[in-house]
């Protein structure tokens, strides 16, 4: 809201931009641009863009060059307008000519008058051949317009004029004249041309030439090109001088874009006038010109002494300009107070919300201080609890026993190793073949060379020698004979009740030796 008040009040009391204003014409491939110089010749250029970057790039050409609310103005190539010849009415102010002549071409316009701005200027009378005063209406199409004038506002130019193409390479022409006698000018684009004939500083006849480029480069159709191009040039001059009455002009002035074709010399076989190039070092420029940038820059040529050309159009018309109120002092005086009002109520809230935010930035602090505390404690805590050397060290040491210890069993592992699979499947045999009543007292198992010994007791002596069928079924026994048997009950009363044995797989390991 302070911002729309303070922008508002700027443009209500802004002046009136000053200086020489920068001459643009926006074409489908780049924006060209001129501006005319205090010292002899202009300052010139062509940005290459698409429709989509138009913005962008007149924006940053604005602030490159430092043109922010410089005058401008626009310059609509041919395609973008229409002129045409229409009688002028009786008793029609000048100021109310161009929308009374715009509502005669509705049936000439593809567009409706409604949605058409337009301008005139003056038709020479001694071009009129006794057809009574005529005039050119200018025409064109009113959303085209504002778009152009909505690019140049959004770029921080402060639009003055809308130009048209040909009355800016008139500008060209009247210099090119020096003894008055009339010259043509054919400026030659990528798709078409445009040809101006002019005596002096007015403008003639004005024509479209259509040509490619494309076929002026193709060898198998580069002659028939540059025929129908020279009959174009041929017609507006015999127009020239049966329809005007005037006398054509003995050379035409050619600019073309940047092209290695020698145009100037093939025209000329097919042309009885002579065909010439601009000698462009007399508009102190120190190089050939860019033919893209020839309508901006002949629309700057007439800057200096436009207010003496009678020949002038200008579509910027007042119903595309923005409204421009007038205030009077007391009103100023009041919007003035309000505006200050309302900053100084923003620089109080700005002091308020900053003593908010150094608060919360001071209890931030003391938040960083009391965690920076936390953090020293734990770090001394944790370098409390490191590992005590000695303990590491004991670790180490039962660590280094249990290994040793384990290579010794595997060792004795791989020792006790044969052909029945080791001590751990007898073990696990004799776990699974204990019958109840029946006790094992001792077993003896050994490696090398292999031997078993059994003793045990039981109540029955018939357990035995089931208890020893069942031993023999299990894999791990599978093979082995006990050699040596004993069984017996002890000397002892007290355990006369048992039936001890004994069992061997050598001889001599049941009784004992």
């Amino acid at each position: 809201m302070i911002l729309n008040l303070v922008t508002t009040l700027q443009k209500l009391i802004r002046r009136k931009p000053s200086g020489q204003p920068v001459c643009l014409e926006v074409r489908p491939d780049g924006i060209a641009w001129a501006r005319a110089a205090a010292s002899p010749g202009q300052s010139l250029g062509f940005v290459e863009c698409v429709s989509a970057q138009r913005q962008d790039t007149l924006s940053k050409l604005v602030d490159d060059q430092g043109w922010a609310g410089v005058p401008a103005v626009l310059v609509l190539p041919i395609d973008q307008y229409q002129v045409f010849q229409v009688e002028r009415p009786e008793g029609v102010e000048d100021s109310e000519l161009a929308d009374a002549l715009k509502w005669k071409l509705k049936d000439f316009l593809d567009f409706s008058p409604a949605d058409a701005v337009s301008d005139v200027f003056a038709f020479p009378e001694d071009a009129s051949r006794g057809r009574g005063p005529l005039v050119n209406v200018v025409a064109a199409r009113k959303s085209l317009v504002r778009e152009l004038i909505g690019l140049v506002a959004d770029a921080g130019l402060e639009l003055d004029r809308i130009d048209i193409a040909e009355l800016a390479l008139r500008n060209l022409a009247a210099r090119l004249d020096q003894s008055n006698r009339g010259v043509a000018l054919v400026h030659l684009r990528d798709r078409y041309g445009q040809m101006v004939i002019c005596q002096g500083d007015t403008l003639y006849l004005s024509r479209r030439l259509e040509l490619s480029y494309d076929d002026l480069r193709d060898a198998s159709s580069q002659e028939s090109a540059v025929q129908s191009l020279a009959l174009e040039i041929q017609r507006s001059m015999d127009y020239f001088e049966s329809q005007l009455g005037q006398v054509p002009p003995s050379t035409i002035q050619l600019v073309a874009r940047d092209s290695v074709l020698p145009l100037n010399s093939m025209l000329s076989s097919y042309m009885a006038a002579g065909i010439e190039v601009p000698e462009w070092s007399q508009f102190g420029l120190s190089a050939a010109l860019d033919s893209r940038c020839l309508p901006a820059w002949s629309a700057a040529l007439g800057q200096g002494g436009a207010g003496m050309i009678r020949q002038q159009v200008n579509l910027y018309t007042p119903e595309l300009r923005p409204t421009r109120q007038r205030l009077h002092a007391g009103t100023a005086g009041a919007l003035v107070g309000i505006v200050l009002l309302i900053l100084v109520a923003v620089m109080a809230f700005g002091r308020w919300h900053n003593q908010t935010l150094e608060q919360q930035v001071e209890r931030l602090e003391q938040q960083n201080r009391n965690l920076e505390t936390a953090v020293a404690t734990m770090a001394d805590q944790v370098q409390a609890r490191q590992p005590d050397p000695d303990l590491e060290a004991s670790l180490a040491r039962i660590t280094e026993t249990i290994a040793r210890r384990q290579r010794l069993l595997e060792r004795v592992e791989g020792l006790a190793t044969h052909n029945h699979g080791g001590f751990s499947g007898r073990l696990s045999a004799l776990a699974r073949q204990v019958p109840e009543d029946l006790w094992l007292t001792a077993v003896r198992l050994q490696s090398l060379p292999s031997a078993m010994r059994l003793e045990g007791r039981t109540r029955a002596a018939e357990l035995v020698p089931s208890y020893l069928a069942r031993l023999g079924d299990e894999p791990a026994f599978v093979g082995e004979t006990f050699g040596d048997f004993r069984l017996q009950r002890p000397d002892d009363e007290a355990d006369h009740q048992w039936v001890e044995f004994r069992v061997a797989t050598q001889p001599g390991e049941a009784s004992g030796r």
